[in-house]
């Protein structure tokens, strides 16, 4: 964007922001319960979540320690140990302020209200299973929805969630956010694609459909019966199929170890939700496979992590042991032909039921079959995740002999109540299980890989795509590193600091695109670096993308000095402009003198990539005080031209915590001075009132191309900022 853009808005856009309003839409401050070790497994304590619920499945809270009978491998054990700890509170148990047409990719949804450590509310993994030889069109189909509801309407403000699929390799994004656009979009990718490699079932139906064994085959001599195989031939298909189907499994059952991996990092009540047709680690002979031995380390990981993992049979109501029309069952030679086909499909069935009931009563989670409507259960389990008991327990000498698994059972002296908790672990403790880091990069990389930002150095992360006018485009990323966490060493003459620096571009495969490692040594005088704790550092960086797609840009950074180190993440989607229709990019926020002025973004070169900001009011850092005038600044690609001239329609709207404060009334965009019609660029003001409240805010951009035959024909994009104290 250049110096000497034209203000497209006709007019000077005031947002008068009453401090009586304010106030009545700020949240009540809620007190986060630090459960980084909800499951703790050492020599000398164990520690368990347990949940109680009535019949209705309302939580019971108030039971005492005497009311509960703990025991390992069958020998009560003494409770040493003997908390409460509630997840919910009043943004919990709040309900949603509006629905969300999920289905229309058009839809403007409101900004999130920003989440960190402090208001972090329940941690929500999701895992479509699609890429199992079992998956069915019906069940796929059935999760998008449920997924899409659960986004649009069951999520609540201050959740993070993830949605990952197991055919994609490990996750569709691999972020936890709480922006519902962002997770839209992973949903709407949700489909059903015919199953990689040889299977049973290939064109997405329940069960392969029953064909006869033999066939009339007209020959000179006459007809002829002949077989299509022989028993044998048919043992040996079904050991192959099966073989093909557990490997299928143990790569789901991967995925899921990922997950777990990424959750055991991060402290709160964690959950996963895990969508299938079925996780079978039987064949049909009922020999046990290697997908049960895989079943038993993920279940481990996920009790050691503290992860419940409640599982869904997406197949719904059904009839498992139904004849189809298309079956062909012949029953002239074989009167038992209809029930063998119906008691096989019937068994199969529980096979694949067996490992998702498995899965989930051995994480202290539930399993949820017949149910058509996936997001009613889901709501269900959510309900019931409103707190947790913790029991502790001191283990014996035997627990860490052999590494056995040691199975745990928690006993209710009260009736009519029911009890979900982990069904034990092996008897390995969580410091041979959970090797420390070994080396320092280890530790950068391991940041990078988190699903969630590191917290400790502060790190604020803005990137957005951007396109030169050679039609280049790339993402612009600047971070703020804050000047109060950074550690200066002393050397001659002044002050010196020691970055390093690691940035990743990954597609939604989870492929790195592209990646840079820097290490930086910064020398100071003593009055910059004093300037440098007072307001931090700014690290700027253009990454060029060359296909478009939606990509994770992250960012890890660490003190030399003090070791300390922090990362931030952000979901960038690259339009294909061609195609994509009108897109809304680059919206920054930044302070203006008492002439109006300001310093719009630029393309950082090696002298300008580590900056010292001038003020909080930089669009890297977004602080503004109360009653500054604020310019906002973005750009519009892909409008279509009518005429020769493109016709658009532009109005801003302001959030606090992702409540609409102010409502812009939408304008003509004004063309004059504009130089490519394909690649406008736009700039307006606002101007906060002196009695504005504190807080956070965001600020969202919506234009509408008004041209005949639009496509796409609505885009926007939003960027947060703070209001201080003056």
């Amino acid at each position: 964007m250049k110096r000497s853009i034209t203000r497209l808005l006709p007019a000077l856009f005031l947002m008068v922001l009453a401090s009586s309003l304010l106030v009545a839409q700020s949240p009540t401050p809620v007190p986060r319960t630090d459960a980084e070790d909800v499951v703790k497994i050492t020599t000398k304590l164990v520690q368990v979540d347990v949940v109680v619920t009535d019949k209705k499945g309302a939580q019971v809270r108030d039971l005492k320690a005497e009311g509960f009978e703990l025991l390992q491998d069958g020998k009560p054990q003494k409770i040493v140990g003997f908390t409460y700890v509630p997840v919910d509170s009043a943004v919990v148990t709040a309900t949603v302020e509006r629905k969300i047409d999920s289905k229309d990719k058009n839809a403007v949804l409101p900004p999130p209200a920003r989440v960190d450590a402090n208001n972090a509310g329940r941690l929500i993994a999701i895992v479509v299973d699609d890429g199992a030889c079992g998956s069915s069109v019906w069940g796929i189909n059935s999760s998008r929805d449920a997924v899409m509801k659960f986004v649009s309407e069951q999520m609540l403000p201050n959740d993070l969630v993830a949605i990952y699929r197991t055919r994609a390799g490990s996750s569709t994004f691999q972020q936890y956010t709480s922006d519902k656009s962002v997770l839209l979009a992973a949903a709407r990718k949700i489909r059903w694609y015919p199953p990689q490699g040889p299977c049973g079932t290939a064109d997405g139906s329940f069960n392969d459909a029953a064909r006869a064994n033999t066939f009339n085959k007209i020959t000179p001599e006459g007809s002829e019966t002949k077989s299509i195989e022989t028993e044998a031939e048919k043992k040996s298909r079904e050991y192959r199929e099966d073989s093909i189907q557990n490997n299928q499994i143990v790569g789901t059952i991967g995925v899921l170890r990922y997950v777990i991996k990424g959750l055991d990092q991060s402290p709160g009540r964690k959950m996963m939700f895990v969508l299938s047709d079925g996780l079978a680690f039987r064949n049909r002979q009922n020999q046990t496979l290697s997908a049960k031995d895989a079943m038993r380390d993920v279940t481990d990981a996920a009790n050691r992590a503290g992860v419940v993992v409640n599982t869904f049979d997406i197949r719904g109501a059904n009839v498992p042991g139904m004849i189809e029309a298309r079956d062909e069952v012949l029953v002239k030679d074989n009167f038992n032909a209809t029930s063998a086909i119906s008691t096989a499909r019937i068994t199969d069935a529980r096979r694949a039921q067996e490992g998702l009931a498995t899965l989930a009563y051995d994480t202290g989670g539930e399993f949820y079959q017949g149910s058509d409507r996936l997001d009613r259960p889901m709501g269900e389990m959510l309900r019931r995740e409103t707190g947790y008991y913790l029991l502790a327990y001191e283990p014996n000498d035997d627990t860490f002999k052999g590494k056995k698994f040691n199975s745990i059972e928690v006993k209710l002296k009260v009736p009519d109540l029911k009890v979900a908790y982990r069904s034990g672990f092996v008897g390995v403790s969580d410091e041979v299980a959970k090797p420390k880091r070994r080396t320092a990069d280890s530790e950068l990389y391991e940041a990078i890989a988190a699903p969630l930002p590191r917290a400790g150095l502060g790190v604020k992360l803005s990137a957005y795509f951007a396109n030169s006018p050679y039609g280049s485009d790339f993402v612009r990323s600047t971070f703020h590193l804050d000047g109060q966490d950074l550690t200066f060493a002393d050397e001659a003459g002044g002050k010196k600091l020691v970055l390093d620096v690691v940035a990743v571009t990954m597609n939604e495969k989870n492929e790195v695109i592209d990646e840079f490692t820097r290490t930086h040594t910064l020398k100071f005088d003593p009055v910059t670096a004093t300037r440098i704790q007072a307001r931090g550092l700014i690290y700027s960086a253009d990454v060029p993308v060359k296909k478009p797609g939606t990509y994770t840009f992250r960012v890890a950074v660490r003190d030399a000095a003090s070791k300390m180190l922090g990362s931030a993440s952000q979901v960038v989607t690259i339009p294909d402009l061609k195609k994509s229709g009108i897109f809304v990019s680059g919206l920054t926020v930044t302070g203006v003198d008492s002439a109006g002025k300001f310093t719009p973004p630029s393309a950082p070169t090696a002298e300008t990539a580590i900056s010292l900001p001038a003020s909080g009011e930089v669009p890297a850092i977004r602080q503004f005080k109360r009653g500054s005038v604020v310019a906002y600044l973005y750009n519009i690609y892909g409008a279509i031209l009518d005429a020769g001239r493109p016709r658009l329609s532009v109005k801003a709207n302001l959030y606090q915590n992702g409540k609409l404060l102010a409502e812009g009334k939408p304008e003509v965009v004004d063309l004059a001075g504009q130089k490519d019609y394909t690649r406008l660029e736009s700039f307006s003001y606002m101007k906060l009132s002196e009695n504005t409240e504190p807080g956070d805010y965001a600020i969202q951009i919506v234009v509408t191309d008004l041209a005949p035959g639009a496509k796409n024909a609505t885009s926007s994009q939003w960027v947060d900022f703070e209001v201080v104290e003056n």
